[in-house]
């Protein structure tokens, strides 16, 4: 039997459906076998026709599923946060509509850890990696010294995504940050550095969870190694992070590696994809690369080498 309709169900499970019916199958059919049952789901659908919509109706009568067709597709992230905003629960559980739960107890899990640890407002833990296209299957954890290294400063998450996709996370309602609908790459662990910039109290869960799946449709997929979007996301996450987070090694290495990898020998290069002006500490970076043979630049060690020396004589020089 159902709660009644003026009931607050504790978790809010908020899937962002577009088309992929059979991924679809797998997830809700995942959440009906948690052993947990407090929750309601809230499905925000972009997809064109109503094929998504019939096939929730098919789900009805196992669990409280609330279904809602955007008039128009507000496309990634957009349509997580669509999920987020109707969300009534007091925790929201965002889930891809190709990843699920990896056991019948993750729910209660999550919930177990956020009784036990009351000043938790994110929880995010253990969770199964399994790449189709390359035929990768892999448990990702994140070990107390992960834990301690992201403890440091919230620009490690730049080395490192430590709590993995949406997925992966549990947060509390009351939380006001959403995810930056400028980013469809980085958005995921710019959102994370936000939190933590901003000193929401994070905390994991040594338990594999949830299963993430990756397939040659996402979006991670074609953005990875494309110049347009990493050169406007990057320069929009320095807006956000400023001059100082590059006195954090980590965040300098990043945009090192990022000017290094994409061949940028001028700030012009950057204009057709990103039209604001470059601050100086990265053309300072650009300038630095610019001064050495590519081919050199592009040997791992000579250019930790050189990335060190361009920091220290920043450092130096009072730019950072």
């Amino acid at each position: 039997m159902m709660p009644p309709t003026n009931h607050r169900y504790f978790i809010s499970i908020c899937i962002p459906a577009y088309k992929r019916i059979t991924d679809l199958e797998k997830l809700l059919d995942s959440i009906g076998r948690q052993t947990f049952t407090d929750f309601e789901v809230i499905v925000t659908d972009d997809s064109p026709g109503d094929t998504v919509k019939n096939f929730c109706d098919t789900y009805s009568n196992k669990f409280r599923l609330v279904y809602y067709k955007n008039p128009v597709a507000l496309g990634t992230p957009e349509n997580w946060n669509e999920g987020i905003r109707k969300a009534t629960g007091e925790w929201v559980k965002l889930m891809h509509d190709d990843d699920y739960f990896a056991r019948d107890e993750s729910l209660a899990l999550f919930v177990d850890a956020i009784k036990n640890n009351s000043t938790a407002q994110v929880l995010y833990g253990a969770f199964i990696f399994e790449d189709a296209v390359n035929n990768i299957k892999k448990i990702i954890k994140c070990n107390w010294y992960d834990r301690y290294f992201l403890s440091l400063s919230p620009y490690h998450m730049l080395r490192r995504n430590y709590f993995g996709n949406p997925s992966c996370i549990i947060i509390k309602k009351e939380v006001p940050y959403l995810y930056d609908n400028r980013f469809k790459y980085i958005v995921d662990f710019a959102f994370y550095i936000e939190l933590l910039q901003n000193n929401i109290k994070c905390l994991y869960i040594p338990e594999v969870l949830i299963h993430v799946g990756l397939n040659d449709d996402q979006v991670t997929n074609y953005t990875y190694k494309n110049i347009a979007v990493q050169m406007y996301e990057n320069h929009v996450l320095f807006e956000k992070i400023g001059t100082r987070a590059l006195r954090n090694i980590v965040a300098f290495d990043y945009y090192w590696r990022i000017y290094r990898n994409f061949g940028i020998q001028h700030p012009q290069d950057i204009e057709p994809y990103y039209q604001k002006n470059i601050p100086e500490v990265l053309q300072k970076i650009i300038a630095f690369q610019k001064a050495m043979p590519a081919k050199v630049l592009k040997l791992g060690l000579f250019s930790k080498v050189a990335m060190l020396a361009c920091y220290g004589k920043l450092r130096m020089s009072g730019k950072l």
